[in-house]
């Protein structure tokens, strides 16, 4: 028996035909990114602009109410991570889309104006880039307020979203 099992493979192996093959070259790439930082505030960022504006004292176009001084700030970044970038987005205003966001609520001939703390409009699509600090930190400082283009503001709520998106070197 174990004679027929050496004949038979012995057998087998001078008949194999070469197997033609192609070959090809696998090519792996890859990117490694900065890491994120963390929001000092977690959720959703709120600022009130004031519950008594006064319609009359913005009646008159181009004019706005107080500033309200707020912050957006980064903490733990990774110590890989040196800068950010903040993209702003929104709904942009017909009176101004460069520089104001459509008021979603219900005062009539209003829209929220944005800048940073250098006067910088930050309008949808615009962007702000900081360094990350030596405590891996980094915070914006920002201020916002309720503006008229066209004059007559009407009174009604003043609600708008702005969204923040957030690219790490």
């Amino acid at each position: 028996m174990m004679k027929k099992i050496t004949v038979l493979i012995v057998t087998a192996s001078l008949f194999t035909l070469p197997v033609l093959a192609n070959t090809t070259t696998i090519n792996i790439t890859g990117k490694v990114v900065a890491s994120p930082c963390s929001l000092s505030q977690e959720g959703a960022l709120s600022v009130d602009l004031g519950q008594s504006l006064q319609a009359k004292d913005l009646e008159t176009a181009g004019t706005g109410s107080t500033w309200v001084p707020f912050t957006l700030g980064l903490v733990s970044c990774p110590t890989g991570t040196t800068s950010v970038k903040a993209t702003f987005s929104g709904t942009p205003d017909t009176s101004d889309a460069t520089r104001l966001y459509k008021n979603s609520g219900t005062a009539g001939n209003i829209a929220l104006e944005l800048q940073d703390n250098k006067n910088t409009p930050l309008g949808n699509g615009s962007t702000l880039t900081g360094t990350i600090d030596t405590s891996h930190a980094y915070t914006y400082n920002l201020k916002a307020r309720a503006f008229t283009a066209q004059g007559g503001t009407t009174p009604g709520t003043i609600a708008s979203e702005v969204m923040v998106a957030f690219t790490y070197n």
